[in-house]
């Protein structure tokens, strides 16, 4: 009997370990069934919500990247008009304020200073420095200083740098005229623009509106007033209002030319349009469907002789509107009228080091700020001091040089 018990409850316990295992076996297959079924097996659900978050992460993140801002809208649409005489209007009267009797006796250079409307500070730097070369009178600027400092008790304001006088003048005579254009409203002349012209007499505003990419027009319009007002300047220069000039050496190498007419300034060969719409310098190929452009002068500084003042005018009026100024008129109106500008090492478009010894042997530099403009200025009329200044080599002088420059 108690064999008998023992069998059984041997038999059982075998049974219920094998139905166990049974019923373990039947639960796996049972969730592996269902979980291919269902196509979310643990690993997989667990891959899923970590692609989830990395994606998410990546999303976020692209969100904090800056974005490259959209092209600004090109000023002169293909729709535009681009017949300049409609805009400069060659035979009738255009300046909002002129200069009265600069040209009275004409200069030998007519020196040309196309500047925005709030670049007082710029003009003024130059009247203190090198427009002492250029007829500017020290004294009268001087007194206008005693004047402000009168009138204001304000001790935090900013006194103008001291300057000294010019120590030779140039052997020729030259004028000096800022070119601005008008503002927006009733009045194109705003009062302290006014108030300049008052005090200065060297004030040029004419009726455009002042941007970078009515340039061309703002060119147009010197040439226009140097025809009409100036006609008998022997030469006319343009140059930007962050340019260091030396008007001496600009006359000597003048006196020194022998070839007329004259065009010359840094020359720069084989350009091509820029496609780029980000770019300061785009060109839409509606405008120039060329692939280079002409040879053309650096827009930051060159001269001209006054026998191309009406060609160039008339060339301009008669071809169709181009923004980047220096191309369109030292280029494409130069190549109309069969004029090759040449080069001058004496020019630069590149900034120079602030160096009296370089500005002696030089005509101008550029992106000269006024503080740099002052201290160039008393360096320079301090003899004793460029005395010690030896001769320079080109390569000093300029670092890079006009190379297969071929004409078209």
């Amino acid at each position: 009997m108690v064999w008998t018990q023992l069998i059984v409850s041997s038999c059982c316990s075998t049974y219920s370990q094998e139905n166990m295992g049974t019923l373990r076996l039947t639960r796996t297959v049972q969730r592996t069934y269902i979980g291919r079924r269902s196509g979310c097996s643990q690993p997989v659900i667990i891959a899923l919500l970590v692609f989830s978050t990395f994606v998410f992460i990546i999303f976020q993140m692209a969100n904090l990247i800056p974005r490259k801002p959209a092209p600004l809208t090109f000023a002169w649409a293909s729709s535009a008009v681009r017949d300049i005489a409609v805009y400069v209007r060659p035979d009738q009267p255009t300046a909002h304020l002129q200069p009265a009797r600069l040209c009275k006796d004409p200069p030998f250079v007519l020196i040309m200073v196309p500047s925005a409307i709030n670049h007082s500070l710029e003009r003024d730097t130059i009247r203190r420095t090198w427009g002492q070369w250029a007829g500017s009178n020290l004294s009268v600027i001087l007194a206008n200083d005693k004047q402000i400092a009168q009138k204001t008790a304000n001790k935090s304001t900013k006194k103008p740098p001291n300057v000294l006088t010019v120590h030779s003048l140039p052997p020729k005579a030259a004028k000096v005229v800022f070119l601005l254009g008008a503002v927006r409203g009733e009045d194109p002349v705003s009062i302290s623009v006014r108030e300049e012209s008052r005090l200065f007499g060297d004030i040029l505003v004419e009726d455009f509106i002042d941007s970078y990419t009515n340039l061309t027009l703002k060119t147009v319009f010197m040439l226009k007033w140097a025809q009409q007002h100036c006609s008998k300047a022997q030469y006319i220069m343009k140059v930007d209002d962050d340019i260091f000039l030396n008007v001496p050496n600009l006359q000597q190498s003048l006196l020194n030319k022998t070839t007329s007419p004259l065009m010359t300034g840094s020359l720069i060969c084989g350009a091509r349009p820029i496609h780029n719409q980000w770019s300061k310098w785009y060109t839409p190929r509606y405008m120039f469907r060329e692939g280079k452009y002409p040879n053309y002068l650096s827009g930051t500084g060159y001269v001209m002789s006054g026998d191309l003042v009406k060609p160039l005018l008339n060339a301009a009026i008669t071809t169709p509107y181009f923004h980047l100024e220096d191309v369109f008129l030292t280029g494409i109106c130069a190549k109309k009228i069969g004029v090759r500008p040449t080069d001058n090492i004496g020019f630069s478009y590149h900034p120079r080091a602030v160096n009296a010894c370089i500005y002696r042997e030089v005509i101008m530099g550029h992106e000269v700020i006024p503080l740099e403009m002052v201290r160039l200025w008393n360096m320079m009329n301090q003899p004793k001091l460029v005395a010690k200044c030896r001769p320079m080599k080109k390569s000093q002088i300029r670092s890079y040089f006009p190379v297969k420059c071929t004409w078209r």
